[in-house]
């Protein structure tokens, strides 16, 4: 059988590219530290160095957002998904504990004992620069956090729950400028403060292309619309979609999109649904089960409805094969 090659993953070397940036920050803490006394400096460096890779790894949660090409459609988006649910983990308990270890080694210093933290958290943040931006992104990261465990994540609508995952930004713009003004590893060495500069300005480009100016070009370009909707047996729909030049989209089987249906009710839920076959050169087609309001509206959606959609997303194609014959079982 003849073989053919699959399209490698460029998953391995990226994990080896952030772990090389997690051992950098971690030289730029120890290189800034030259000595620790008493029990206070112990836990005030334990405090930056927590800060430190909790501030880097604010910038991989926000890239793994931003749906770069490159990841989506050759790492796949159900493993980028899975790397941001594992790095906003991360970052929260290094945000909790930074701000914990920074307060208490603040309050060991001050000559206060462990019960005097929430005393010297109000008092820090009403003394240092920033550090009250800080503590309202700190805040909305918890929110955020608490509206992903599972449990909480099951009962709340899915829009919702997306839009509150999407104050990520806020959380992160608040919580960047305190790290500059008050972190002493960017004080004492101006060239790491340009490094940081630079990580953020770059994933805030690649998040303003591919999250606003990219999909606002798409549609621009294709101008979809609703066709028909097709009731193919009870509770299951397909909806075909039209437009100009969809082959030029580069879409493929195995891929999805986030579509936004303009009609009333409908505008402000961006929902992913994959690809129920092949894209043609004026068409493409979606089959949903009705799960849920959203996906239960769409048998009333008319035709002429206009359509937002942003991809196309995934990486189950037809290149990730290995051998001419392949079986999916769905």
């Amino acid at each position: 059988m003849r073989r053919i090659r699959p399209r490698r993953s460029p998953a391995a070397l990226l994990l080896v590219a952030v772990g090389a940036g997690a051992a950098g920050v971690v030289w730029l803490w120890w290189t800034n530290t030259p000595s620790v006394a008493g029990n206070g400096g112990r836990i005030l460096n334990a405090g930056r160095i927590t800060g430190l890779l909790a501030g880097y790894l604010m910038a991989l949660v926000v890239l793994q957002m931003a749906r770069v090409p490159a990841l989506e459609r050759r790492v796949g988006s159900d493993r980028v998904a899975r790397w941001h649910a594992m790095s906003g983990r991360y970052t929260l308990c290094l945000v909790l504990a930074h701000v914990f270890l920074t307060m208490w080694g603040y309050a060991v210093q001050a000559g206060r004992s462990l019960g005097d933290v929430v005393g010297q958290t109000v008092q820090s943040v009403e003394q240092l620069p920033d550090l009250g931006k800080a503590a309202i992104g700190t805040g909305l990261f918890v929110l955020i956090g608490l509206t992903s465990i599972g449990a909480v994540r099951r009962r709340l609508p899915y829009d919702t729950w997306y839009h509150v995952h999407l104050l990520t930004y806020a959380a992160v713009f608040l919580t960047f400028w305190h790290q500059l003004t008050t972190g002493n590893d960017f004080a004492v060495q101006p060239a790491a403060k340009t490094v940081w500069y630079g990580l953020y300005g770059a994933v805030t480009a690649l998040v303003v292309w591919y999250r606003i100016l990219t999909p606002v070009r798409l549609n621009l370009k294709h101008r979809m619309r609703v066709e028909a909707v097709i009731e193919e047996t009870p509770g299951i729909v397909s909806v075909l979609i039209g437009g100009r030049k969809l082959h030029r989209m580069g879409a493929e089987a195995g891929q999805f999109f986030r579509w936004r249906f303009l009609a009333p009710g409908m505008r402000f839920s961006s929902h992913p649904y994959s690809l129920s076959a092949a894209p043609r050169p004026g068409l493409l087609r979606i089959t949903v089960k009705a799960i849920g309001d959203h996906s239960a509206r769409l048998r009333e959606l008319e035709p002429g409805t206009r359509v937002w959609a942003e991809g196309p997303y995934g990486a189950l194609t037809a290149a990730r094969r290995s051998r001419g014959k392949v079986l999916l079982v769905a």
